[in-house]
């Protein structure tokens, strides 16, 4: 991978988005994931519980800046203890976690026989160094599925969600527009504050205060708008704080609901009808 596509990020940093992509493979998978890592005495990282069935998965995370192809595996002790005493665990290894394109970031799951193999291998220092041969690595690379990833539609949702959440919090005048463009291919998206935000339809052109992007409806992992790379697992919270940093100073001043509630409606008809949420003509949500 080119340096130049690589993200600096600090091993908190690392660790942290590797657990954001577990808990969004969990949930694509059907499974609802809880971040454990720091509650005391936790012994894996990510428990996760299947919808359907209510059997528990337990998961530890190695997360890897690049590929880890070959790399040795370091296990503290209290992590080798949780994989001995439930065979059934697994070890997900999370690599290219500091690519710039999030949809290079693959999960490859260690488990069953295969892990039990590979710690009977384990060399004790301070700490386990577990071998992982370039061979198990490409078998499990080969099975690894790749992370959610939405369509235009699903990303137009998504950021109509996190305007919704900077409603609920008393920012009203954010506005949200969505417009077919001319071609009749791409969506236009628009994100801005009342006052900037026009009564025709909004073009990409209109103010550098307003937050815009073209939308065609492939499915990508992560599409970039208000300033970074917006990963399709990212939360109606995370959204509605990159708009509101990327958005011109504004008071959360709560004093339109009837714009809010319709936005609401909007959102709720067109998310039950996989529909994407375009607006009128005066840059409101009644499509």
């Amino acid at each position: 991978m080119n340096q130049a596509d690589l993200l600096k990020l600090s091993n908190h940093e690392i660790e942290d988005r590797a657990i954001e992509a577990v808990i969004a493979y969990e949930r694509a998978a059907g499974r609802k994931a809880t971040d454990t890592h720091k509650t005391k005495g936790a012994l894996i990282d990510v428990e996760s519980v299947d919808d359907a069935t209510g059997e528990k998965r337990l998961i530890e995370i190695k997360a890897f800046g690049g590929a880890g192809r070959g790399d040795f595996l370091w296990l503290e002790p209290n992590q080798v203890k949780a994989f001995e005493e439930d065979p059934a665990a697994h070890l997900y290894l999370v690599t290219n976690v500091r690519s710039a394109d999030p949809s290079a970031i693959r999960i490859l799951d260690l488990t069953g026989e295969q892990l039990r193999e590979r710690l009977g291998k384990k060399r004790e220092k301070h700490y386990f160094e577990v071998p992982m041969p370039v061979a198990v690595y490409d078998d499990l690379a080969a099975n690894a599925a790749a992370l959610p990833a939405l369509d235009g539609t699903g990303f137009l949702l998504q950021i109509l969600d996190g305007v919704l959440a900077l409603h609920e919090c008393g920012y009203h005048r954010t506005r949200f527009a969505a417009t077919w463009a001319p071609d009749g291919l791409h969506v236009r998206l628009h994100v801005g504050r009342e006052q900037e935000m026009p009564c025709a339809p909004p073009q990409v052109t209109t103010s550098d205060l307003i937050l815009s992007t073209s939308l065609d409806d492939a499915q990508r992992t992560a599409r970039e708008f208000a300033g970074v790379m917006i990963t399709a697992w990212w939360t109606r919270d995370q959204v509605a704080a990159q708009l509101l940093s990327a958005l011109p100073p504004m008071e959360p001043d709560g004093d339109d609901p009837q714009y809010s509630q319709e936005l609401r409606q909007s959102y709720e008809r067109h998310r039950a009808a996989g529909t994407p949420p375009l607006t009128d003509g005066e840059g409101g949500a009644r499509g």
